[in-house]
């Protein structure tokens, strides 16, 4: 009787692995059924598997502070949060300047996570860049426009589909808003950037989407 709660442990304690599960967000649907989409990736054990098809980012085009043509390009096989800086930053928009330092902080030895910051141009950077610490190897900043950041936060971003978070289930704005990004292009979570506890969130899911991919 002793022998086989021992067997059973030893099995979990050598083969079994804690999975964690993060929402995907906005399957794709047929736009004539309604029906969710699949397609066909890898598979490690079967060759290819249907899996449910998901809203991928495109490639977002801008320039960077020194008005050099860039791109969202550059964070192609990278885990990243978006932040949005408004055009007039208030406290709350420098607090979330402050949170996104604690995050490159925390990350700053992990090459898998990056930072990406839109706003509209230089001039509503300004403020942010009196809190925003950036290390231009982790943390890239994207000028749009005013009216382009806009429709960037609500159409590429999606928080037209008003997100929400916390447990009151509060509406998110994209200004006071941070998104994680997979290496996919897939968005895995919404967050309130001048939330402590809700940057302790993100911070926990980054590191479950870094140990779902070290154990692919």
């Amino acid at each position: 009787m002793l022998v086989v709660p021992a067997f059973v442990f030893l099995f979990l304690k050598l083969f079994g692995q804690n999975h964690f599960q993060l929402t995907t967000f906005y399957p794709l649907r047929d736009p004539a059924t309604g029906a969710v989409r699949f397609e066909e990736r890898p598979s490690k054990w079967w060759g290819t598997v249907k899996d449910t098809a998901f809203y991928q980012l495109p490639v977002i085009v801008g320039t960077d502070p020194a008005g050099k043509p860039v791109t969202s390009e550059s964070l192609a096989g990278s885990l990243y949060v978006a932040s949005f800086a408004p055009t007039e930053c208030d406290s709350n928009c420098r607090q979330v300047a402050a949170q996104l330092n604690r995050i490159q902080d925390i990350f700053e030895q992990q090459d898998q996570l990056k930072l990406l910051t839109l706003a509209a141009d230089t001039a509503s950077l300004r403020p942010w860049l009196d809190v925003a610490e950036q290390r231009p190897e982790k943390w890239q900043t994207l000028l749009v426009g005013a009216g382009r950041l806009d429709t960037l936060a609500a159409r590429t971003y999606r928080f037209v589909q008003e997100p929400t978070v916390g447990k009151k289930k509060e509406t998110l704005r994209y200004n006071d808003g941070l998104v994680l990004v997979d290496k996919e292009g897939h968005i895995r979570g919404y967050y309130k950037g001048s939330d402590k506890t809700e940057v302790d969130r993100l911070n926990l899911e980054v590191r479950v989407l870094l140990d779902i991919y070290a154990k692919q």
